[in-house]
């Protein structure tokens, strides 16, 4: 991995964006926007510049690259982090910055551009409408800059591939058979984000996702990988023990609730045609593998998702109780429409779509 320089933090004497009233918007001292005249200047001072001199180098009709001095790219940066970070406290952290150096900056891009670019809320910024312009072209700058540093560090021996999946896909389905992956492709690296979010192809450096869901996301190509069943699963001894016979029996039981998908429950007997108002619980947990885990234990009966406990079924710590499944939603392979000829990509797409034999091999219409 490249060696990245810190940046040098900005003066301690910069004043901060900090308003008189934490509610009011923020104040930007907006300098005009002309070219000093050098006759009117003093003999011995030179002439003042412009916020926007300041930014910009002077490189005429030449490439914007040279237009970009490292002020202006610092100061974009900051407005970045911020934007995506939410706070200005926060971008400096993830600069290894302080939060006035961050306001420094973000002061100068507001004056050269001549409008502000945040609101404070409480002790969070909001982007205004300038703020939310200016941000849809620096996060696509940002994370194309980002993939193409990616690849120039690997050089032509390796590739990587950026993936930001859904949890329970990540952890109950690809973990177990990833080692295949990497044996018939050691050329490609993997590196992968476990996360419920889902990633913003804008503006951050993804190549790919998997995510549940309709299959339906502007912008990006969807091929559906796996069909979803929700069913109720607990461990064969208290399934032993509680000797269920239909769905209306599990109203009484002791169930696993999930407090990120408080719904799944009353949906599912909902589907059994299951009148369940009161339904009875042994434990809240934040969502499936928790449940999963806690229902192995024997502490209840949990909903599990079809086919992420299979490996557990198959070595008898979960079993299912009652027959009826019920269709939830599907996984799906997500990646730009540009990246069809992605050649990283294109390998873990065949990959998936041979071990997951029923997959769909056209995207979602």
């Amino acid at each position: 991995m490249a060696h990245q320089t810190r940046p040098h933090a900005d003066p301690p004497a910069v004043a901060t964006l900090e308003p008189a009233d934490p509610n009011a918007p923020l104040e930007v001292a907006h300098q005009a926007d002309t070219i000093a005249d050098p006759s009117a200047a003093e003999p011995d001072q030179p002439a003042r510049q412009s916020p926007r001199e300041m930014l910009l180098e002077d490189a005429g009709s030449g490439p914007a690259s040279t237009r970009l001095g490292a002020p202006l790219l610092l100061s974009l940066q900051a407005f970045d982090a911020a934007v995506r970070l939410g706070t200005f406290k926060a971008a400096a952290s993830a600069l290894r910055l302080t939060p006035s150096a961050i306001s420094h900056r973000v002061r100068k891009l507001e004056g050269a551009l001549g409008d502000r670019l945040f609101t404070r809320v409480h002790r969070a910024v909001l982007p205004t409408d300038a703020g939310k312009a200016l941000a849809a072209i620096t996060g696509r700058a940002f994370a194309d800059l980002a993939r193409a540093a990616d690849a120039g560090n690997l050089g032509h021996r390796c590739h990587r591939l950026r993936l930001s999946i859904t949890p329970s896909f990540a952890s109950d389905w690809l973990m177990p058979r990833v080692a295949d992956f990497m044996a018939q492709h050691p050329h490609i690296e993997l590196a992968i984000e476990a996360s419920t979010r889902l990633a913003d192809f804008e503006s951050e450096a993804i190549d790919a996702g998997i995510r549940i869901g309709s299959g339906h996301w502007p912008g990006l190509t969807a091929v559906r990988l796996l069909r979803l069943f929700a069913t109720p699963v607990t461990s064969p001894a208290l399934a032993s023990k509680l000797q269920l016979r239909a769905a209306a029996d599990l109203t009484d039981g002791p169930l696993i609730h999930m407090t990120r998908f408080s719904h799944a429950w009353p949906a599912w007997f909902k589907c059994a045609g299951v009148q369940a108002s009161d339904l009875a619980s042994a434990i809240w947990v934040d969502g499936f593998g928790a449940a999963l885990q806690a229902a192995e234990q024997g502490a209840g009966l949990a909903l599990g998702i079809e086919p992420f406990f299979a490996d557990r079924e198959a070595a008898g710590r979960l079993c299912r109780p009652l027959s009826p499944r019920f269709e939830t939603s599907s996984c799906w392979l997500v990646y730009r429409q540009g990246d069809r000829d992605h050649p990283a990509l294109m390998a873990f797409k065949r990959w998936l779509l041979a071990k997951l034999p029923c997959a769909d091999v056209g995207p979602a219409v």
